[in-house]
């Protein structure tokens, strides 16, 4: 035998009388779903030099936001791969006890131009590197013994802790220090792609805690505690100097959906393009 209640379950609108007053209680407002179109042309910082970083405030704001999301990202790929703010631009060389910083300049290299450009640095120390794509890289002394350092800062001094994005690693060699007398050969092969990924990081200046799922480690610490969405940079698909077109319908943009605590109002954003390093 079954029984059926009258009693609601849901949390519907309610009408209450009091005397000549009605009040309706339970009224729920209409969830709405806006797009807001962002273009890093109209940051604040117009003349910065740091163009990975933008504020940027909204011409309208958008009240009692209860969840964001990104949907869609185009990102010009026109970021070097080998650079003095990456610190992946120099190694230093030992020659009979005297060392010296060798550095090249930034640049999007590819294997011919950044041989080229070793070998220019190297003019006169007798040694030359051999670079291929698909291939081990080497070093080749001429004459003695020549010690080189990869894990080393812009200065000399030794950085243990970012091995893995000094050029050396680039190259292909895993060791931090190598006594080239003839030719010593990388370990791994030549890898000049850059980041396969690239992060979104979004603060919104919200006082409403909001539930953060997206995390990505590094070494000994996190990317950024703001992170939105995660990028997928296809080298086989995007060359140097075209725009990166992610979105998750074309499976190159993997998103949080940041839901707050409390209601938020969104305007004045901060937002940060990460690699990862």
């Amino acid at each position: 035998m079954s029984h059926f209640s009258k009693n609601q379950i849901f949390n519907e609108p309610k009408t209450t009388q009091y005397g000549s007053h009605m009040v309706m209680s339970n009224v729920q407002k209409e969830i709405k779903k806006k797009y807001i179109s962002i273009d890093t042309a109209n940051s604040e910082e117009y003349n910065s030099l740091k163009t990975s970083v933008y504020n940027i405030s909204l011409p309208e704001r958008t009240n009692e936001v209860k969840q964001i999301c990104l949907k869609n990202i185009e990102i010009p790929l026109t970021y070097y791969n080998i650079s003095e703010n990456l610190g992946n631009n120099y190694f230093r060389i030992t020659i009979s006890g005297t060392a010296e910083i060798i550095k090249i300049n930034d640049a999007n290299y590819t294997s011919a131009t950044l041989k080229t450009a070793i070998d220019t640095a190297l003019a006169g120390k007798n040694l030359t590197c051999t670079l291929t794509d698909n291939d081990k890289s080497s070093f080749t002394a001429s004459s003695g013994t020549i010690t080189i350092d990869f894990d080393v800062d812009q200065y000399g001094n030794k950085d243990k802790y970012n091995l893995k994005h000094k050029l050396g690693w680039l190259l292909g060699f895993r060791s931090t220090s190598y006594d080239v007398s003839a030719t010593t050969t990388s370990e791994a092969f030549l890898y000049l792609h850059g980041p396969n990924y690239l992060y979104l990081a979004l603060d919104e200046y919200s006082k409403s805690g909001a539930n953060q799922s997206f995390l990505s480690p590094l070494f000994s610490s996190m990317v950024n505690k703001n992170i939105l969405a995660r990028i997928l940079v296809d080298h086989n698909e995007y060359s140097f100097g075209e725009v990166i077109i992610a979105s998750d319908s074309n499976g190159r943009l993997l998103s949080d959906e940041r839901q707050y605590d409390g209601k938020i109002d969104l305007q004045k954003i901060n937002v940060q393009l990460l690699n990862g390093q």
